[in-house]
């Protein structure tokens, strides 16, 4: 592929991926407002949901397919470009939808029984958490594109699934810290 066209495949990668987290956070975010939404039944959807997208992927296999074009071109071109790191990479996040699955039923597990239980979230932190989501990903994603279409061969990515599952452990681990942090503040300032 010529640089430009790698440009512009990025491009509509990035665009497509904030396009359709918004709209999931924006649909999220409304059917909270129009419904009653129990924790347990939130837990249990979400966890369903991310259970059948790492079960379809891990038998879905080397398979670069995909309902969304976009994603299926990028996925040939890394793939290539990649080599066996593209392999490592999916069958790693596939395995990590299922950890967090197990984890989100777990969480559903602990507040079954309690209907008093229920999803509220208000505007601004809805705002605030979106865009500090939206930022994150989009960090991640950039590091990921320069770090696979920089790279000259094979060789230069050998370890890249290691290190960067690594470096995404510890950011989890900090961006969990700070929601935590201001999630007590935010509920400090509302009593």
């Amino acid at each position: 592929m010529k640089p430009n066209e790698i440009r512009n495949m990025r491009w509509k990668q990035v665009a497509v991926l904030n396009g359709m987290f918004l709209s999931v956070m924006i649909l999220y975010f409304v059917i909270t407002k129009l419904f009653v939404v129990k924790l347990d039944h939130f837990f249990l959807v979400l966890s369903v949901v991310i259970l059948i997208q790492g079960i379809l992927g891990l038998i879905k296999g080397d398979s670069t397919k995909s309902i969304i074009p976009i994603f299926e071109k990028v996925a040939i071109y890394e793939k290539q470009h990649m080599g066996s790191e593209w392999d490592k990479q999916r069958k790693v996040s596939y395995i990590w939808n299922l950890v967090l699955s197990v984890i989100l039923f777990l969480q559903s597990l602990s507040h079954w029984g309690y209907p008093e239980r229920v999803f509220q979230i208000k505007v601004e932190f809805m705002m605030m958490l979106t865009i500090v989501l939206l930022i994150l990903i989009n960090i991640s994603l950039f590091i990921h594109i320069k770090k696979v279409d920089r790279a000259t061969s094979v060789q230069d990515l050998k370890g890249y699934t290691w290190k960067s599952n690594v470096i995404s452990i510890v950011i989890g681990v900090v961006f969990a810290f700070v929601l935590i942090i201001i999630s007590i503040f935010y509920i400090m300032s509302t009593i």
